[in-house]
């Protein structure tokens, strides 16, 4: 009798750290996650460098990726929009790839933008990622607002903000 008690135990105890696994990581903390990326120059940037009191979105992207692309340009006409907003687009594509992207839109003149690789292959299993680009809003206290995978009008995109 016992054992069958301790077997029960056991298996209520995994059934139960199963089932809080399928729930993906973004959705049980609702904070922005501690991420680290590699910028282009073989640098880093991580979470706490990002501006306190800030709003965030996290654009998971490829540089090669036509949907990508398109959202970004659609980011970048209205640029002004989007100046007390902190951008960080991480991808999983080579180092090279991105300092072409960083290069073709001149990211350096945008000190909210932050362009990394995920070298540590962080975000898509975090956010549960399956389509490009994947965003996901951040309010200034770091709470999350929502995720969209996908294309989003600029106008949708800020309204999170609002």
């Amino acid at each position: 009798m016992k054992n069958w008690f301790l077997l029960s135990l056991a298996l209520s105890v995994f059934s139960i750290s199963f089932a809080q696994s399928d729930i993906a990581p973004y959705k049980q903390t609702k904070k922005l996650p501690d991420f680290e990326i590699e910028t282009v120059g073989n640098g880093t940037f991580k979470t706490a460098q990002l501006k306190k009191n800030t709003p965030v979105i996290i654009m998971f992207f490829s540089p090669a990726c036509d949907h990508c692309i398109h959202q970004f340009e659609a980011m970048h006409k209205r640029i002004n929009d989007f100046k007390k907003i902190q951008i960080v687009m991480p991808t999983y594509q080579p180092i090279e790839e991105l300092a072409a992207f960083n290069k073709k839109y001149q990211i350096q003149q945008y000190p909210n933008i932050i362009t990394g690789r995920d070298v540590n292959y962080f975000f898509p299993p975090f956010f549960e990622i399956s389509n490009f680009p994947y965003l996901a809003f951040y309010d200034k206290g770091g709470k999350l607002i929502s995720t969209f995978a996908g294309n989003m009008s600029v106008d949708n995109m800020l309204k999170n903000f609002k």
